[in-house]
């Protein structure tokens, strides 16, 4: 019989590998046998999502492993699926052999209805209830029947600016469910029926829409973009949900194991009070610092002991895997659970040093390192950097998300980045916060800028990977996207002005200015050294070929 469903619990053995329940699926397996502090969980395998994809259903045998799945999760936690007092709320999450940062979907809060909310509000906090419901109406909406998320921050943001208030903290109960009762009016008016109230139709279509994900616009060229292939297939991550939006000792936030920016072995990462996971990587909001030694030492006085433990859990998980780590996490009521670890994405710069570091730390060999060398991280090695002779006019500042420099004209969409390219021209994309549907068009431009968002964004984390100099969170600026134009200090750019960002400082300049060629770093200039070591031709001195040259080498 075809095993489609891996429990968290699972043992790991040699027919269970990433291609068959994702990366995401892989490490939460690794980390639970850690004893490391994972929700529990299982993933239905990319064989189901093929012969679903084959089928258009699911056959009986996997219907009957997720229920067993899921009968698991209840008597491990002592929770029940449609029980209001002790309700089971899922999230349905996508993980792929390969990783791709918010290029595929995911739904948070599955099992809710307006029983359960009731209990909620009666048992913890009416806030916490209506707020996790407003949530859970939008993304379902959108992911399982395409409502665009638009259409719900409209009425968001008219009720917000209806009672004069500025951001969803600020509401209260009465507040939230009434927006609630306009999101349900808003489905029913584009589906035509009500919104599901029975959990288990949800857990299903959720499953359904998750998988259906795979063959998303935004998610193909996604692959497209980083060669990656089309038919790996999908796994999908069925997960208790824990709530970082519970109360004011609740958190969620993302924190890599070193600086992604510089290399430097110190924790780096966002967190937000009172919010879920989307919160912090959205972009939407611009999240707090966390950081060794960082201005921001909030996280430090509120979390002290959760911050000690993520500290020492993110060089554990280092180790585990040899390579800096990205990880995601949520505190609910004080108690930290991990929901995702990955390899992080790193600028050309940082990966040079973090592999030499590691060598030095005996974490990995000199081969080992060589063969995890990026061939285009050696070219973004020797981007430009700015010219100190000239006088600057420094308009704004923001958070350096992605190192470099770059002067260009400003776009707002794909056609002014194609009509730029025409002219031969470079291109600086302009956007309030970016979402996984502008990844065209952040691949099509020669740098990003953004007013709202952190360094944990799609955005940066998608410019990192393309190694585009990228400036996220610059609040100063004020984008008009109707008459596409920008103003920072009441000085009006308008698109196809030219602007300058320096993704190492997080400065955004006017005009065009000057660069010089970047010297290579004294880490690649020993990891060149490495590979002289391990070549008899010692001629070479171009750091690619030496580079490639090397790692044919290397058995």
């Amino acid at each position: 019989m075809t095993k489609y469903i891996h429990a968290f619990s699972d043992p790991i053995t040699d027919e269970i590998d990433q291609s068959l329940i994702g990366n995401k699926g892989y490490n939460l397996c690794l980390m639970h046998g850690m004893d490391l502090p994972v929700p529990e969980g299982f993933i239905i395998n990319a064989k189901a999502a093929k012969e679903f994809k084959k089928n258009n259903n699911f056959g009986d045998e996997l219907i009957s492993e997720l229920n067993v799945n899921l009968n698991s999760i209840q008597e491990k936690t002592n929770l029940q699926i449609g029980n209001p007092e002790k309700p089971l709320i899922l999230s349905v999450r996508s993980g792929s052999m390969i990783s791709m940062p918010g290029m595929l979907d995911t739904i948070l809060n599955v099992g809710l209805n307006q029983n359960i909310v009731k209990a909620m509000a009666e048992n913890k906090s009416g806030f916490f209830a209506y707020d996790t419901w407003r949530r859970f109406i939008q993304m379902y909406s959108h992911v399982v029947h395409r409502i665009d998320n638009y259409d719900f921050d409209e009425i968001l943001e008219n009720y917000l600016l209806g009672a004069n208030l500025s951001n969803v903290s600020q509401l209260d109960e009465e507040d939230l469910e009434e927006i609630s009762k306009m999101y349900l009016n808003l489905f029913n008016e584009r589906v035509g029926e009500d919104f599901p109230e029975d959990p288990y139709q949800q857990i299903n279509e959720s499953i359904i829409a998750v998988l259906n994900s795979w063959d998303n616009e935004r998610a193909i060229s996604y692959r497209n973009i980083n060669d990656i292939p089309q038919d790996i297939g999908l796994a999908v991550t069925i997960q208790r949900m824990v709530f970082g939006n519970l109360n004011d000792q609740s958190a969620s936030g993302v924190i890599f194991s070193r600086n992604p920016d510089t290399g430097e072995n110190k924790i780096k990462g966002e967190y937000l009070i009172e919010s879920q996971g989307e919160d912090v990587v959205s972009g939407f909001i611009t999240p707090k610092n966390i950081s060794e030694t960082g201005t921001d030492d909030a996280f430090k006085v509120v979390f002290a002991n959760i911050y000690k433990q993520i500290n020492q859990i993110s060089k554990n998980l280092e180790k585990h895997f040899g390579f800096v780590q990205d990880i995601e996490f949520t505190i609910q009521s004080n108690v930290l659970w991990i929901l995702q670890s990955r390899n992080a994405e790193l600028n050309a710069q940082a990966s040079f040093k973090v592999l030499r570091d590691f060598v030095d730390e005996k974490i990995i060999n000199q081969n080992e390192a060589l063969k995890l060398i990026k061939e285009d991280h050696i070219e973004k090695a020797f981007v430009p950097v700015l010219d100190d002779t000239q006088e600057l006019k420094i308009l704004t500042k923001g958070l350096p998300a992605s190192p470099g420099v770059i002067s260009g004209l400003v776009v707002f969409d794909i056609e002014g980045i194609n009509q730029i390219k025409e002219k031969d021209e470079k291109s600086i994309l302009i956007l309030v916060e970016t979402n996984t549907n502008d990844i065209k068009a952040m691949h099509a431009s020669d740098g990003i800028l953004t007013s709202r968002g952190g360094l944990t964004s799609h955005a940066a984390v998608v410019a990192r990977g393309l190694n585009k100099p990228c400036i996220t969170g610059a609040v100063e600026i004020k984008i008009n996207t109707q008459k596409k134009n920008i103003s920072i200090n009441n000085k009006i750019i308008s698109e196809f002005d030219a602007i300058t960002l320096d993704g190492h400082s997080g400065e955004v300049i006017d005009g065009l200015v000057k660069t010089r060629p970047q010297e290579p770093s004294s880490d690649l200039k020993e990891i060149l050294n490495w590979c002289k070591e391990i070549i008899s031709d010692k001629d070479i001195t171009e750091p690619l070929k030496i580079i490639k040259k090397a790692k044919s080498k290397i058995k």
